[in-house]
């Protein structure tokens, strides 16, 4: 038997590139490097419109580019305008805007537009996977107008067209037609993107991310809708706190005197907890007459017991009665409000000792929503000098409530 066929391997014959030979394959890969620079900027700014009823302008444009969109609105015909919008976090104490979608608003209105605008803004606990979020934000503005056709152009910026189509076509789903209206960037030479650090940054992102949303990019539709929900929300608690803290730090608004000013140094609060935003059962009953509700003073305000709040905190069950001003009831602004004051095993030690209030909407039918992450301190716990409702006894919890307003550390 020959030897040679127990042999593992065998000789074989391969060729590979001379010098001269690898010179020619890397002038010919440097041609078609060269040759596909222009064409993948045109690739990726893509157009494509569908003659939509409804423009959605992405609310991160800068402002050459919202004056040209309002005159493409006007142009082609369009019935209405979206603008989508991410969290501001760049200046955010100091902008009178909270997202994006605000301030390109505010400039298409300092142009003169006057059509209705709506928006589709993302809370600030979305981080990633923006754009697609965006999508979905504006799938709900159509959820909420069933009348509207389904169908939208979206205006974007340069290289980010393709994507942005591709991510809001994902969003939306289906049953939509999208199209993309890609505005020139003129931050840098589309024609010699390579030459500029703006250009070359722009382009080779969106060549990479590109690819990589078509082909990798699978979202978790009920996760980030779920997560956004609860963003909103919490987005809403900081937003009324921060109003609060502007009213109280301008002398022209706030209640402080000069020198409770001159020490105000802003509010403490719990962190944001939705489980303490709860649904209640309520019952109307004012059967009994109105009555004068003690105060820290020897004012005596009227009340009226509007009616009772029943709900559950973790496995405990609590009771709590809404109250009426009776001052207030023709205000325009205040008539449509119970006035809820509570107290808790958290007064004293966490929150203020006196307990805490919360202003509810007259509830159009049996229940109501109860927000603790809103209850504020009465102006006795800035100072003394103030008169302030006393807590009830029948609205003292004999739980911790840890959400809303804390003590004034002054």
């Amino acid at each position: 038997m020959s030897k040679q066929y127990f042999r593992l391997f065998h000789q074989k014959k391969c060729y590979r590139p001379t010098w001269f030979g690898w010179l020619i394959i890397l002038l010919v890969l440097a041609i078609f490097f060269r040759l596909s620079l222009p064409l993948s900027i045109k690739y990726l700014s893509l157009n494509k419109p569908v003659n939509a009823k409804t423009l959605v302008v992405e609310g991160w444009v800068e402002t050459y580019v919202v004056m040209d969109a309002l005159k493409y609105y006007h142009e082609n015909g369009y019935e209405r305008l979206i603008v989508t919008g991410i969290p501001i976090t760049i200046y955010e104490y100091i902008a009178p805007y909270r997202n994006t979608a605000e301030a390109t608003i505010f400039s298409m209105k300092h142009f003169g537009f006057t059509d209705t605008i709506y928006r589709a803004v993302i809370p600030s606990n979305t981080f990633t996977d923006r754009t697609y979020s965006t999508g979905l934000m504006v799938g709900q503005l159509f959820d909420d107008h069933p009348e509207w056709e389904k169908s939208v152009d979206i205006y974007s910026v340069g290289v980010h067209a393709r994507r942005s189509r591709y991510l809001f076509k994902m969003a939306l789903g289906k049953l939509f037609q999208v199209g993309i209206i890609s505005h020139p960037d003129r931050t840098f030479l589309a024609d010699h993107w390579w030459k500029s650090s703006k250009g070359f940054r722009n382009v080779t992102n969106e060549m990479i991310a590109t690819p990589y949303a078509l082909l990798f990019f699978n979202p978790d539709r009920t996760e980030i809708n779920q997560r956004m929900s609860q963003g909103t929300l919490i987005d809403e608690i900081l937003e009324s706190r921060a109003i609060k803290h502007l009213e109280f730090a301008d002398s022209l608004t706030s209640p402080f005197n000069k020198e409770e000013l001159a020490e105000f140094a802003g509010f403490s609060y719990f962190d944001p907890d939705l489980s303490y935003r709860i649904q209640a059962t309520f019952k109307v009953d004012t059967s009994q007459p109105p009555f004068s509700l003690p105060t820290t003073t020897d004012r005596l305000p009227v009340y009226r017991k509007y009616g009772i709040l029943k709900f559950h905190v973790n496995s405990d069950t609590c009771e709590l009665t809404a109250f009426q001003n009776m001052a207030f009831i023709h205000h325009p602004e205040y008539g449509g409000l119970l006035f809820v004051p509570f107290g808790d095993l958290t007064n004293g030690e966490e929150t203020y000792k006196a307990g805490r209030f919360m202003d509810i909407p007259i509830p159009a039918g049996d229940s109501a929503m109860l927000d603790f992450n809103q209850a504020y301190n009465p102006y006795c716990a800035y100072n003394e000098r103030w008169s302030c409702p006393l807590v009830p006894f029948e609205n003292q919890l004999n739980i911790r409530i840890p959400a809303g307003e804390k003590k004034y550390k002054h």
